[in-house]
């Protein structure tokens, strides 16, 4: 195993609201320019002053290349290669999402790559020394800076819970973990979305993961022809007290939260109410406002997950300062993100009119 015993993984660092020295880190294949200014958009207009470092693919488009030099976004383009594992699983079916690797990772799922990829992003980067935000990047967008003034002290590594209601049950956990490890847990789900540590904890638990990654590829019952398994191995590593330098964060208590179950459920209920009581089909209901919904407010009120301004709230009352998973609430709350500038940034905007008018410019010359 991975040696945890370093006294400094359980350490941390008050930065005093100082997000300069801070690291935000994803992996963002595949997404159009839209995905990028909502979450480097709402990241630099939260106050953040750190790093972004983005994994990204061959082809991205020159003009997300241009927004991120100007967002003082540090992009690692990433190379596809033949993977080099055992592809059959413990179905006998055999994997059908992999057929390219993510050099140097030819071992491991192209998912799963994020892991080591980032912990070498994070050794190369000689000035990320503070604390370390990894996160899915589509669903994700900032109401605060994540480590700005007021941000709790960052000890060692932790770990986000979801709603206390999912648990390890589920079979996303429970039947992987299970099948690979021949143990169940039933504790609160955590989520592999989003992870936060002091730079030593973060480069240790990427380690971890890692390896443990390795481990589960070399063994067909341990293979599963799903996504998201990183998430079953994220808890058991957990659980099973190989993280002892973790601490698990309540929902809407910390610096991330997770709105995907609450979010899912209320959508859940909408669709079902105006189907049977108000005889809606279905894609009539999925399109109807949330219960409780006014033209100012996106969200009932009973809820108690929206301020007055449709902002997103932790339990205390205050504005979440990381919102994951936003997109479980449906097309209800996309009025109220290009209301409130979060689908857009002003850079982004600048940026596309300057290449337009050179473009024209150009054209005009010839």
């Amino acid at each position: 195993g991975v040696d945890v015993s370093d006294p400094e993984l359980y350490t941390g660092e008050d930065l005093h609201g100082d997000s300069s020295t801070a690291t935000v880190m994803g992996l963002a294949t595949g997404y159009n320019l839209g995905v990028f200014e909502r979450f480097v958009g709402t990241l630099r207009k939260s106050g953040f002053k750190g790093h972004i470092i983005l994994g990204v693919a061959p082809d991205v488009p020159e003009l997300t290349l241009a927004y991120f030099e100007v967002q003082n976004v540090t992009t690692k383009v990433l190379q596809w290669v033949d993977c080099q594992y055992d592809r059959e699983s413990t179905s006998s079916k055999v994997l059908s999402q992999d057929k390219t690797c993510v050099h140097p990772y030819i071992d491991i799922k192209s998912r799963w790559s994020r892991f080591p990829l980032q912990r070498d992003w994070l050794e190369q980067c000689e000035t990320c020394t503070g604390p370390v935000l990894v996160m899915d990047v589509r669903d994700s967008f900032f109401q605060r800076d994540p480590f700005g003034p007021g941000s709790p002290k960052v000890e060692g590594l932790q770990v986000f819970e979801e709603h206390k209601n999912q648990t390890t049950s589920h079979w996303l956990t429970n039947w992987p973990i299970n099948n690979c490890k021949k143990v169940r847990y039933k504790e609160t789900m955590l989520c592999s979305g989003t992870t936060i540590g002091t730079r030593k904890a973060m480069m240790k638990y990427l380690e971890v993961m890692h390896q443990e990654m390795r481990s589960w590829i070399q063994q067909k019952e341990c293979r599963f022809d799903i996504h998201g398994d990183d998430q079953s191995i994220h808890n058991h590593l957990f659980y099973s007290g190989q993280l002892p330098f973790a601490t698990a964060i309540p929902n809407r208590i910390g610096i991330v939260h997770t709105v995907g179950y609450e979010a899912a459920k209320l959508w859940k209920a909408k669709n079902n109410y105006y189907m049977t009581a108000k005889g809606f089909s279905k894609p009539q209901a999925g399109s109807a406002p949330f219960l409780g919904a006014t033209p100012d407010r996106w969200l009932g009120p009973d809820t108690n997950l929206i301020d007055d301004d449709g902002y997103i709230l932790d339990f205390d009352g205050s504005r979440s300062r990381v919102i994951h998973q936003f997109d479980r609430f449906g097309k209800q709350i996309m009025p109220w993100m290009h209301s409130h500038g979060i689908n857009s940034d002003p850079v982004a905007r600048e940026l596309i009119k300057n290449l337009k008018e050179k473009a024209r410019g150009i054209k005009k010359d010839k």
